[in-house]
């Protein structure tokens, strides 16, 4: 389903979100824009979605993922409260 439909619906302790991140070509944009390069979703609103569903969302988002800007929303929907973190995979890729 469309997770945007339902959320108005749902109600939890948590959200992990992993949303489709446009394509291939993702990986070679040098930042990825969480706003605009989600294949048409806002991934600013799928957030802001999830909080209203979720005081605690996880977001699985890419390597190039523009850093200043997930800390921009933090700080508007969430005091602020922010943990990143970085997965080293195969071949010392992060």
């Amino acid at each position: 389903g469309d997770f945007l439909a339902l959320a108005p619906r749902l109600a939890a302790d948590v959200v992990f979100l992993s949303p489709p991140w446009g394509g291939p070509d993702y990986a070679s944009a040098p930042v990825f824009d969480l706003d605009t390069m989600m294949g048409g979703l806002d991934g600013a609103e799928i957030l802001r979605a999830s909080l209203r569903v979720a005081p605690n969302v996880g977001y699985f988002l890419p390597k190039n993922v523009d850093v200043g800007r997930v800390e921009e929303l933090a700080a508007e929907l969430c005091d602020g409260a922010l943990e990143l973190e970085e997965c080293v995979g195969v071949n010392s890729q992060v």
